[in-house]
């Protein structure tokens, strides 16, 4: 709530050339934020809560690009996840306008999908036996990898189709597809905090950090991801990504065998 309040009235104001008057919704937004990675971090005492809820994320974020709005009258499909999306304006448009940025630009299903998987890497590293240093190095490497390759997605897919479908009414079914990829990069980093958080934490400070700037600070009209980053949804997942990593930090040197048969 702290953070669609926040983000909404800040995006808001900041649209009507008001910036003077952002400073407070843009606190509220900003604790909002760590309240979710702090969150993501409860991974470090259980992970069925992440698993839960990241999944809950991940099959409505994973409905709302499958399943585009439109008036089933006309031909077009109905989509569950928009009329949600409407209904909570009955009781809170900002709740309403945040919702909808989080479920079409595709950050509800890579958040979901990166939360679920973490829950599960990260119990099957608990209940484990000891890796061996060269699958964490390569845990970490590729876990960068695929969670860079997931924010790039996100916010050149998922920014283009948010625009699309928010402001112009239009649903793209390729950059639909391309944001559901992103998804799935993302979720594969998530599962391989099995054997490392470094590589993923790395990853995920940068993304916070360039959130909260690219939230706080103007960007250019023409960015296509402008509304996951005005309405804060690249800090959101910024802050979830290293909330999760520090919840499952990576394996100690005596947690790591030299062995180089067990993974």
């Amino acid at each position: 709530m702290l953070t669609s309040v926040g983000a909404v009235t800040h995006y808001g104001l900041t649209a009507v050339g008001r910036s003077g008057e952002t400073i407070g919704p843009a606190v509220a937004a900003l604790a909002g934020i760590a309240l979710v990675g702090l969150a993501a971090g409860s991974l470090a005492i259980h992970w069925v809560g992440a698993l839960l809820l990241g999944g809950v994320h991940a099959l409505l974020g994973l409905l709302a690009l499958v399943a585009p709005f439109g008036n089933p009258f006309a031909g077009g499909i109905f989509s569950p996840v928009f009329q949600i999306t409407r209904m909570l304006g009955t009781f809170d448009r900002v709740l309403s306008e945040e919702a909808a940025v989080f479920f079409f630009s595709g950050t509800a299903l890579i958040v979901g999908a990166f939360l679920s998987a973490a829950a599960l890497g990260i119990r099957s590293r608990r209940v484990s036996g000891w890796s061996t240093r060269r699958a964490v190095a390569l845990s970490s490497t590729v876990g960068a990898a695929a969670l860079t390759v997931a924010v790039a997605l996100h916010l050149v897919a998922g920014g283009h189709l948010s625009v699309s479908v928010l402001q112009f009414m239009r649903y793209d079914a390729g950059f639909a597809a391309l944001t559901v990829v992103a998804g799935v990069f993302a979720g594969l980093a998530g599962l391989l905090l099995r054997w490392s958080s470094l590589g993923v934490f790395i990853v995920s400070g940068i993304v916070l950090i360039a959130g909260i700037a690219t939230f706080l600070l103007p960007v250019p009209p023409q960015f296509e991801g402008r509304l996951i980053t005005g309405y804060g949804m690249l800090a959101v997942a910024g802050a979830t990504f290293v909330g999760a990593a520090l919840g499952g930090l990576a394996r100690s040197a005596d947690e790591v065998t030299e062995d180089p048969e067990p993974l």
